[in-house]
């Protein structure tokens, strides 16, 4: 039996080109993040700039996200979905590229900008494509297979950092953006499916902002959903900015050992990703309220393995602790993204996943704090941060596991 044909067994019989083309946009577009952290220390150094500086660029790109999220996901419960995914996908890809080819901080700041904007795509259009394109009792495996590109992409930071030693760091943008144009063609044979329960007789795709939003805080589950992704968000945008100066000025990682730490960042991703997405479709009906659980299990994984880092002794027990904190951060995923487009009511799943966008991004802005402290005081302090924060979302998290059930219920 061919992987395709294993792959679409697995999948209950469900087509598997809408979840490989997506996928692998979402790869390809983590090859543009990943280079940003890895290389951080010598696009720092060719601006003359300092760490809190260039990673509070990679941050501010959060604000672009805050600003576009809700009207694409407006746009996405009401135009082609594939069309604006092939959009994002091309924007991110020349934002990429340019960011190799920018000679100032200012132009370097819009590129990310752009980047940001794009990125938007991954977030709100493919998972409210994906929830509609399979049926809900393979949504775990789909969004496995969808956020697993996440931590495959960190082995791009061995070859960034590879291509920074070779031909300078600007020309590792250059060369990973260019796999963008491949699965673009992918999901350009990708329809665009009905979206979930428009059958009826109301079609909520048409009101206010104002009252959308009104009608998905009434839920109990979600908005606890949204305040854990505030406080995840700080954590989890710091761990992949922070690691790779923290390794540098802690232990002398060069560009090269920084893209292999990277790269095990990934490994710590996938196997929390297996963990998450295995226990997830473990669970019946009755026990859908454990979705939580299963995420805030994953946030207090990222705090133990922060804290580790913080006041590691030496570059093995460090190497270590980041695997296990990066396991952490895929132990959430598949459970997040399931509750989240199983509580949707019809017709909103593009407006939830930007809501929920909106409070990461939100959240993401007070990891610039964390550099601050990592640049001023120390780095080792600075994971300290990201413990705190992550074991905040944990104790929300715990409190949407009651009302999970209910929710999806209002929810035809």
């Amino acid at each position: 039996m061919s992987p395709t044909a294993k792959l679409r067994e697995w999948l209950g019989g469900q087509p598997v080109l809408p979840v490989v083309a997506l996928a692998g946009l979402n790869l390809v577009d983590e090859f543009d993040r990943i280079a940003y952290a890895t290389l951080t220390p010598e696009i720092r150094d060719a601006f003359g700039s300092t760490d809190a500086v260039i990673n509070s660029v990679a941050t501010l790109s959060a604000v672009m996200i805050l600003i576009t999220a809700i009207p694409t996901g407006r746009l996405s419960d009401r135009v082609s979905r594939v069309k604006l995914s092939l959009g994002a996908a091309a924007m991110w890809g020349v934002a990429s590229a340019l960011t190799g080819a920018v000679p100032t901080i200012g132009l370097l700041l819009v590129v990310r900008l752009l980047a940001g904007i794009g990125r938007n795509a991954n977030e709100v259009i493919h998972p409210s494509l994906l929830s509609d394109v399979y049926p809900q009792a393979v949504h775990p495996r789909v969004f496995f297979v969808h956020r697993l590109a996440n931590p495959l992409a960190q082995a791009s930071g061995v070859v960034a950092g590879v291509l920074a030693d070779w031909a300078g760091w600007r020309w590792a943008f250059v060369a990973l953006a260019a796999p963008t144009a491949v699965f673009s063609v992918v999901l350009s044979f990708v329809d665009d499916p009905p979206r979930r329960g428009l059958q009826g007789d109301i079609d909520r795709r048409d009101i206010s902002v104002r009252a959308a939003f009104g009608e998905l805080r009434r839920l109990k589950s979600l908005p606890r959903f949204w305040a854990a992704a505030f406080f995840l968000a700080a954590a989890a945008v710091g761990i992949f900015q922070l690691v790779s100066v923290y390794f540098e000025q802690e232990f002398g990682f060069g560009a090269t050992e920084r893209g292999a730490t990277q790269f095990l960042v990934g490994v710590g991703w996938i196997g929390g990703i297996v963990v998450g997405a295995r226990l997830a479709d473990d669970l019946d009906v009755a026990k859908v309220g454990r979705l939580a659980v299963l995420c805030a299990g994953g946030f207090s994984v990222i705090a133990i393995g922060a804290v580790v880092v913080g006041s590691a002794p030496n570059s093995a027990v460090a190497l270590v602790a980041t695997t296990i904190m990066a396991s952490g951060n895929g132990v959430w995923q598949a459970p997040y993204f399931s509750a989240v487009g199983l509580i949707a009511p019809p017709g909103m799943s593009g407006q939830v996943y930007a809501s929920s966008t909106i409070f990461y991004a939100l959240g993401a802005l007070l990891s610039v704090p964390l550099y601050i402290i990592g640049d001023s005081v120390s780095y080792r302090l600075a994971f300290g941060g990201v413990a705190v924060l992550a074991l905040v979302a944990s104790v929300i998290a715990i409190t949407a596991a009651p009302h999970v059930r209910e929710d999806i219920e209002r929810s035809p």
